[in-house]
């Protein structure tokens, strides 16, 4: 494996040499290791921006995962429209943006993101823009570039990226997610906290306790996997072929109630309440999520932004099936998983499945559709 892992690396060199400048930081661990990861090259995007300037995004709808989905669709009409998406100083500041450029779109002639902080500029509200609904996804794309193709730094409004402006394809999701990685820094404090509890990469699982500021009962679905005691969590373990011996990781929001922290805090079992490392904020959620993107199986909740996130993350970077990745066991959500690939493409507000803008009517794209 360290044989395949040193392929790579040459490999990653010659294929992104004439738009970027690589350099190795320390050399990758094959995955039988502890640690196991192969994102430990650091990559410059040298490439132009594009022709017809930038693209940011207006306002937010929520925290870091949000953030985060803003910025895959963003980085999607950037792309067709011609520009280089300003990536937001909160997702900038976690992951390595270069690195999702170059990767989500290394057959484009221009930078296909770059942190919004290099830039001299600073994002507006874009007041008048239109979106006709009853158009689909890229003509609606095309619409908001002929309303903006006079600006070198266009904006677009979060309400629009979260509603009107659909999913990206799934080939897109897939390479979105599986370039956008914690930066170096933050790997290497994943790993060590992996080797100081002996956490070798698919052998623990991970559970992410969700109380959703005490309102995660608020939506369409079941809600049992916010604040399941241990034992729920254990069973469905179990269901999805896990082993409950193996150590149970848990990111915890720390919202839930005492009587389900003590279950898990009172345990015989091997459990391990969230990254203890030093870290602060939002930086503590991130090795949170990235150790749970390693573990075995996961198990979260639709009503999470980060769930959903993970879900994808563990799909694109490391081939886990739905399967692996328990969000709901809610009939539908496990029929729609046998459908389709990339689950949380379909959802829209966390809480009901959307259809392909393509696949309905003028009429049916009135409401929010991917």
């Amino acid at each position: 494996m360290r044989l395949l892992g040193a392929i790579w690396v040459l490999s990653a060199v010659v294929v992104f040499a004439s738009f970027s400048n690589v350099g190795l930081q320390y050399l990758p661990l094959g995955d039988e290791g502890v640690a196991g990861t192969n994102y430990t090259i650091i990559y410059n995007d040298t490439r132009p921006i594009g022709p017809n300037g930038y693209l940011c995004v207006f306002g937010a709808k929520g925290r870091l995962n949000n953030l985060i989905l803003q910025n895959l669709i963003g980085i999607h009409l950037a792309q067709h429209t011609n520009r280089t998406l300003l990536v937001d100083p909160e997702v900038s500041r976690y992951y390595d943006i270069d690195r999702m450029s170059l990767h989500t779109f290394p057959e484009s002639p221009h930078l296909a993101a770059m942190p919004i902080g290099r830039s001299n500029h600073t994002c507006f509200n874009p007041r008048g823009i239109s979106i006709n609904h009853g158009l689909n996804i890229l003509g609606r794309f095309d619409e908001y570039h002929k309303q903006t193709r006079e600006k070198h730094l266009a904006a677009v409004h979060n309400n629009d990226i979260w509603y009107w402006l659909g999913r990206p394809p799934e080939d897109i999701y897939e390479r979105f997610f599986r370039s956008l990685v914690p930066q170096p820094a933050y790997q290497q404090k994943v790993e060590a906290f992996m080797r100081e509890h002996n956490l070798r990469q698919n052998e623990y699982n991970a559970h992410h306790l969700r109380f959703y500021e005490g309102n995660c009962g608020n939506g369409n679905y079941d809600t049992d996997l916010c604040c399941p005691k241990l034992g729920y969590v254990q069973e469905v373990l179990i269901e999805r072929d896990a082993s409950i011996i193996d150590p149970l990781f848990v990111a915890n929001d720390r919202q839930c109630p005492e009587n389900v922290i003590r279950s898990y805090t009172n345990a015989t079992d091997t459990v391990i309440m969230g990254y203890s490392g030093s870290c602060e904020g939002t930086e503590c959620a991130v090795l949170d999520f990235e150790l749970c993107v390693r573990s075995n199986v996961f198990v979260g909740n639709l009503k999470s932004s980060g769930d959903m996130n993970i879900r994808e993350w563990r799909l694109a970077r490391f081939n886990k099936t739905g399967r692996a990745s328990v969000l709901s066991r809610h009939k539908d959500v496990v029929d729609l998983e046998k459908k389709c690939k990339y689950l949380t493409r379909y959802i829209v507000g966390h809480f009901k499945f959307r259809p392909d803008c393509n696949a309905v009517g003028g009429r049916q794209r009135n409401q929010p559709c991917v």
